[in-house]
């Protein structure tokens, strides 16, 4: 048995490996990948201003604004916060002749001309053309706060009242139950970010083992192959080695897909010619050494092989379902219908991993995480956000394991009257008595 296993595991690996798609598509992600995490340098590369600053030439007729204006836009790390990138200069030329140098190189900078007329402060804003929201509301709200102390300034209150006037007020959180995680708001901010890193290559490695499988059982079946490999290996063998072979392709597609992502890391850094999590700039430092020094670090270590666990689980139970709805149907189209009810499952899953973080470990979200074919995806997402413990975890490994016993003890059953059945009739009924039949 394992000798036929084993050849049927190999040759079903070469035929995927040594086709020009696989090899086409893996080109194609590899470039893509590489060319994602360095995209900054590309555009750079090909004479694009992807970190080029926005100037603000400020021609301050009154002599007041100035000063305060440079000293707003100061603090680097809070305009990119806000997604601005913009800094104030001193034009050393006309306003005539910077007009004509951003007219010549249709540039993005910005003429601010401060006037006072009448007691009255005016401003003008020259651009090209449209300034990005952000740039122009902060430009705005900053010449309107300059103003506004300007005018308190002059207006002759006592400094005892000015300062009543600037001081901001004295805010005190309290909150009333204990049950709060001092670093809850920074896993909302990292699990927004990973969760999708996690989940998309996971959803669609588990939408391509399916949809292989049924592929390869439909294909054998029409060719009527499926007929000479039963005369030579037995239902369950040969069920156990497209399963086989479709997880290792998967695993194989998965391996290949981080070594692309280290690949591109890798001639970041190169380019860059600075630490990986340096290349992202201040706020990813910073963001990595508060999650490091939190202690959340530890905590997802700790719940690695849980995740891993159900991502092992969760291949095997969509697999063997996969082959046995494959085995009941004559061509891809009849697969593709009973395949339906089990992708609504996979996006549903998907969808509640994505939004999990608005449930705050509501009863809902936490039955929904043991569900079997729900759970692989969304426990792990739980648990790393911290709305379930490893009792549920357990829970869900425990009920997917029971799943995956049913399905082989049962679904074998289905798979040894299914591969050799041509028709589509009465489907169901033919399900239900091959449940009947004894191994």
């Amino acid at each position: 048995m394992r000798s036929k296993l084993s050849l049927l595991v190999q040759d079903g690996l070469k035929k995927k490996i040594n086709t020009k798609w696989f090899k086409i598509v893996n080109i194609v992600l590899l470039v893509i990948v590489v060319a994602l995490l360095n995209v900054d340098s590309i555009i750079k590369g090909l004479g694009g201003d992807f970190d080029n600053e926005t100037l603000i030439y400020v021609y301050d007729n009154t002599g007041k604004f100035y000063s305060q204006l440079e000293k707003a836009y100061e603090n680097a790390e809070a305009l990119e916060m806000v997604g601005a990138d913009a800094k104030i200069a001193k034009p050393e030329k006309s306003v005539d002749e910077l007009k004509k140098d951003i007219i010549d190189k249709e540039d993005n900078d910005i003429i601010v001309l401060i006037n006072e007329e009448n007691g009255l402060y005016k401003s003008e804003i020259i651009t090209y053309e449209y300034v990005d929201a952000i740039t122009l509301q902060m430009l705005t709200s900053n010449l309107n706060a300059i103003k506004t102390n300007i005018s308190l300034a002059e207006s002759g209150l006592p400094e005892e009242e000015l300062a009543k006037i600037y001081n901001n007020i004295e805010i005190t959180r309290t909150y009333l139950t204990d049950e709060l995680d001092e670093n809850y708001e920074m896993m909302e901010t990292i699990g927004n970010f990973l969760i999708p890193v996690f989940i998309m290559p996971f959803f669609f490695l588990i939408l391509l083992v399916t949809q292989m499988i049924g592929a390869e059982i439909n294909e054998e079946k029409t060719s009527k192959s499926m007929e000479i490999i039963i005369s030579s290996v037995n239902p369950r063998t040969h069920f156990l080695a497209k399963m086989i072979t479709s997880n290792l392709y998967a695993i194989l597609q998965s391996v290949l897909l981080v070594l692309y992502i280290v690949l591109g890391l890798a001639l970041r850094m190169v380019v860059t010619k600075t630490t990986i999590v340096a290349s992202f700039g201040e706020q990813g430092v910073n963001l990595v050494n508060t999650f490091i020094e939190s202690g959340m670090l530890a905590n997802v270590l700790k719940c690695l092989p849980f995740i891993i666990l159900m991502i092992i689980l969760s291949f095997i139970a969509y697999s063997l379902l996969a082959g046995i709805l494959a085995s009941m149907t004559t061509s891809q189209e009849d697969f593709s219908q009973l395949q339906t009810p089990l992708m609504v499952v996979i996006m549903l899953g998907y969808f509640l991993s994505i939004m999990a973080s608005t449930y705050e470990k509501s009863t809902f979200i936490i039955v929904l995480s043991c569900v079997p074919f729900i759970s692989c995806i969304l426990s792990p997402v739980l648990l790393f956000l911290g709305q379930v413990g490893l009792v549920e975890v357990l829970i869900s490994v425990g009920l997917l394991l029971l799943t995956i016993y049913l399905l082989i003890k049962y679904g074998i059953r289905i798979y040894k009257v299914g591969i050799l059945n041509y028709s589509s009739d009465k489907l169901w009924q033919k399900m239900l008595k091959s449940l009947k039949v004894k191994d």
